[in-house]
């Protein structure tokens, strides 16, 4: 094969990854990783650097991924909505991850442990803060959907639901919102709703793992969690793609965990220490899925990914 032949054949191969449904199979594979990932980066600052590193560390790729946001910012769809997503993901497992511990023990909350002693079934007290901190969210949530302007479907769809259109009003003619801003902000509320409501369905003080009810919130989440990953797969765009994708791993990220609590799932990403080379080719794997992405070809009069 001719080196002519090659530079041909690379280009068709990774347009096809920009097209419906391998564009959402990769965006898919991408969050998936970056997951594992960040469990893996958490696992090591909170129980493996010794202080004063594990609170410098954190703070350091936490300023990181606030650069890379505002670095995202007045950029086209595609790199704004792929520096959004990966500022928020550093800020989130640096600053939240780090800090929520860091504020439960400040407040002296107590972990909250089953009967059977079974701390993977349990909350400690970072999750019990977290868990507090719902009421907030969902009143913040119920705001951002009277916004006339906001374009995530969930919002539209419980809108629609709740009759409000009409006291909304019609969106603004040619608005065209940040989309860096939006990605971030998008990673930041799905990640804190997913996390409060898990932490809620499993919670021991209410019905605990082996309940009727948990199995049935847990079934139902499930299933929303791989509607919404179909739905990504139909996804034609690649800045909406990376959009969407935020919010439909986030949620089917509830898949995974909630197998874990069940031990039918063995976290290999949290001992990168015993498996080193799964854990490398998942980092490769993002990394060859950013890159892919990044180099998408831009449309100038749309600022969206060319078609």
């Amino acid at each position: 094969m001719t080196t002519d032949s090659v530079a041909q054949e690379t280009p068709g191969l990774t347009s096809n990854l920009r097209k419906a449904p391998l564009l959402g199979c990769m965006i898919v594979v991408m969050m998936v990783c970056e997951k594992m990932l960040a469990h893996t980066y958490t696992a090591i600052t909170i129980y493996v650097l010794p202080e004063p590193w594990k609170w410098v560390v954190p703070f350091i790729v936490g300023c990181l991924g606030v650069w890379l946001v505002l670095r995202g910012m007045g950029k086209d769809e595609v790199k704004g909505s792929l520096f959004g997503y990966l500022g928020a993901v550093l800020i989130w497992m640096s600053w939240f991850e780090s800090g929520l511990p860091l504020m439960a023990h400040a407040a002296q909350i107590p972990p909250a442990i089953p009967e059977d002693g079974n701390v993977m079934a349990g909350l400690l007290g970072e999750h019990i803060f977290l868990q507090m901190s719902g009421i907030f969210c969902i009143v913040s949530l119920f705001f951002i959907t009277l916004n006339k302007d906001v374009r995530c479907r969930m919002l539209l769809w419980i809108r629609r639901s709740l009759r409000l259109t009409t006291v909304t009003g019609k969106p603004t003619q040619g608005y065209r919102p940040n989309v860096s801003r939006v990605a971030a902000f998008e990673y930041f509320f799905v990640t804190w709703f997913m996390y409060v409501l898990m932490i809620t369905i499993i919670d021991p003080r209410l019905f605990g793992l082996h309940h009727p009810v948990t199995y049935t919130l847990s079934a139902l989440v499930c299933g929303w969690g791989l509607y919404l990953l179909y739905k990504c797969t139909q996804q034609r765009e690649v800045g909406l793609a990376i959009r969407y994708g935020i919010g439909a791993v986030g949620v089917a990220w509830f898949i995974p965990e909630t197998l874990a609590f069940y031990d039918v799932l063995y976290e290999f990403y949290l001992r990168v220490d015993l498996h080193p080379i799964a854990m490398t080719i998942v980092a490769l794997t993002y990394i060859a899925c950013i890159r892919v992405i990044y180099k998408t070809p831009i449309d100038e009069k749309t600022g969206r990914s060319a078609q």
